[in-house]
């Protein structure tokens, strides 16, 4: 079972408090979150018909909405808000050290 080395994303002072970036690599988008509660990240795109960026969508307290097709997801949990029968967003840990950002796989 091979150890998957933390990927850094940046500096924390990279991304606004209650904001939301897109962050890729190796060709896979994922949505990096800075809270009031810290950072969090989810997988870039939300699974509507048009495969928006979660990046693209509005932050409101710990949640975000789909700007295409207006669901609402927990950026914490990744579970669907206003549509139960939704699939959650698949969530990622953030870690901070020494001022930097590391997306752990």
């Amino acid at each position: 079972n091979d150890e998957i080395e933390p990927i850094h994303i940046g500096e924390v002072e990279d991304i606004e408090k209650l904001s939301v970036e897109n962050f890729e690599y190796e060709e896979v988008d994922y949505a990096i979150f800075h809270l009031e509660s810290g950072f969090f990240a989810t997988q870039g795109h939300c699974h509507c018909e048009d495969n928006a960026f979660i990046s693209e969508g509005s932050v409101e307290d710990e949640e975000v909405e789909c700007a295409s097709c207006g669901k609402i997801y927990s950026i914490v949990s990744g579970d669907p808000i206003n549509d139960e029968e939704s699939l959650p967003l698949k969530i990622y840990d953030v870690s901070e050290e020494d001022g930097n950002l590391y997306l752990n796989l």
